[in-house]
């Protein structure tokens, strides 16, 4: 099965009432298990390469890898760049065959994100690859949620910022952030609703690791489009090689360490997938 591109995905997601979970990958063994519970829970999702680790593992490795993957799956996959710092980033990206990308400037000036982000969109759409951007300031885990939340998505600046790019799907901030969370996230759900009403483009939330399971159902319930899940992933494979290697010294078959690794992976994928889905019909 190619590759299907982030519009095909949220399309899905809206007819059948679930969200799409988009997590992030940077080698081999957390792709396969991103993708093996995916198939495993009936459940599309987008494999997602974090800007840093575009640079650490290489927009064309991670392109084959999910390439490959996809054709093992039940499921449709979207392979995306998450974050993008650049133009030069995200087209990078749209020419190693990703089949979305995300173009984050929401720290520039309103007319240079837009005017940047424009030229990713028309360079994406080229080639029927999505396109999202983002509004507002999505805060790293350690602020507490009175500095989260000076950085919220307005509502009538989203609209038009949507209107003068012609994107795809929005990431806006409505409490969550990314990382380990140092305080509980206060989730505004009277703004997300706002923004799902007020928005003529999908919705997307960053920041699912560690926000609390209630919280990520309200928010499929009231319909966002897609969650994005990176850190989660990331712990549970560095505490499984952790113990292995704890356990077994360095002098092992790294292939067992690594499919430790693999199967903790599996197993929180398997768990978000379950609450991203329980809507489904």
């Amino acid at each position: 099965m190619a590759l299907s591109n982030y519009v095909e995905l949220l399309n899905y997601a809206k007819e059948h009432k679930i969200t799409i979970g988009a997590f992030n990958a940077l080698n081999l063994e957390i792709l396969q298990a991103l993708v093996s519970a995916a198939s495993r829970k009936d459940a599309p999702i987008i494999v997602q390469t974090y800007h840093k680790h575009v640079d650490f593992a290489g927009a064309d490795y991670m392109r084959a890898i999910a390439e490959v993957a996809s054709t093992h799956s039940k499921v449709k996959i979207a392979m995306g760049l998450d974050h993008g710092r650049s133009y030069e980033q995200a087209k990078l990206c749209i020419d190693a065959g990703y089949s979305g990308v995300m173009i984050d400037l929401a720290s520039e000036d309103y007319d240079y994100n837009v005017k940047e982000t424009c030229r990713v969109v028309e360079a994406a759409h080229a080639r029927g690859i999505s396109v999202e951007a983002e509004l507002g300031t999505i805060s790293d885990a350690d602020r507490t949620p009175e500095e989260i939340a000076l950085g919220y998505t307005d509502p009538e600046i989203a609209r038009r910022f949507v209107k003068d790019t012609g994107i795809d799907c929005l990431a806006v901030s409505i409490g969550t952030a990314h990382g380990v969370y140092k305080y509980t996230p206060k989730i505004n759900f009277d703004l997300l609703k706002e923004l799902i009403d007020t928005v003529s483009c999908p919705i997307v939330v960053h920041g699912g690791s560690g926000t609390p399971d209630e919280d990520v159902t309200e928010m499929v319930r009231m319909g966002i489009a897609k969650l994005n899940v990176g850190t989660d992933f990331f712990i549970a494979y560095n505490e499984a090689l952790y113990a292995f290697y704890k356990e077994h010294g360095a002098r092992c078959d790294i292939a067992d360490a690594l499919e430790t690794a693999r199967t903790a992976v599996e197993k929180v994928a398997e768990q978000r997938l379950d609450i991203l889905t329980q809507f489904r019909v």
